[in-house]
């Protein structure tokens, strides 16, 4: 996976919600909020689906861990890239005492420290990225209480492609460029790993509407723009 260590582009469709016609059922922010998104729960949900291609049934932060248990996905102590980290704020799944945090690993480092990106519920800004250490509550405040992580599933179907793709390729590195199509809305076909007219046609859309080079071809600037 690629770490995301900037703010998701403001057409990814992960990160707006159902309600505004985009793939996030979580609520986006605070009534009254003109940041794009400020909630850790949004965040974690677009990101985790942005990854994987699963949306959480999560609600709120202190019911991940059981909402992905019911869906079929392993949980841990141990931190994986991509897996949502979850923390308890008093009782679990007892509201009025708080609401828990979530945030997405992006990068193992060799020390053992994690480094997440993150948003919060009325917090100052809508997205960062912020290293933690293994201190047995992974950094977060004493008010927070460290319960597991939620890891990505066990069989991913694309992979981020290391190649230049084209019509004609086929593979699960098609399957991601067709999954990343679909979050920005130029893909509404199946993920079936062949770069058809439907593939092309989203792709040369997507180019239109990035400033990119219109030529069909999938290499590293139109990668780069699909994951910033």
């Amino acid at each position: 996976m690629i770490p995301r260590k900037t703010i998701p582009q403001t057409d990814n469709l992960c990160y707006i919600a159902v309600s505004e016609g985009g793939l996030n059922p979580g609520i986006p922010r605070p009534n009254g909020s003109k940041l794009p998104f400020q909630n850790c729960v949004f965040y974690a949900l677009g990101r985790f689906f942005e990854l994987w291609g699963v949306c959480l049934s999560s609600t709120n932060a202190e019911n991940f861990i059981e909402s992905a248990k019911r869906q079929g996905l392993k949980t841990g102590n141990e931190p994986k890239p991509g897996a949502v980290i979850v923390w308890a704020k008093g009782k679990t799944g007892d509201s009025s005492d708080g609401a828990g945090h979530v945030a997405i690993v992006e990068q193992i480092n060799a020390d053992g420290s994690i480094v997440t990106s993150e948003s919060g519920w009325s917090a100052d800004k809508a997205f960062w990225t912020k290293t933690r250490k293994h201190d047995g509550n992974w950094g977060q405040s004493a008010s927070y209480r460290f319960i597991g992580f939620v890891y990505p599933p066990e069989t991913v179907s694309f992979f981020y492609p290391t190649r230049s793709l084209r019509q004609t390729s086929v593979g699960g590195d098609v399957k991601w460029l067709q999954h990343m199509l679909r979050c920005y809305g130029c893909y509404a076909g199946e993920l079936d790993g062949s770069f058809g007219k439907l593939t092309l046609g989203g792709l040369l859309a997507f180019q239109f509407l990035h400033d990119l080079e219109v030529d069909g071809s999938c290499g590293a600037k139109t990668r780069a723009a699909l994951t910033a």
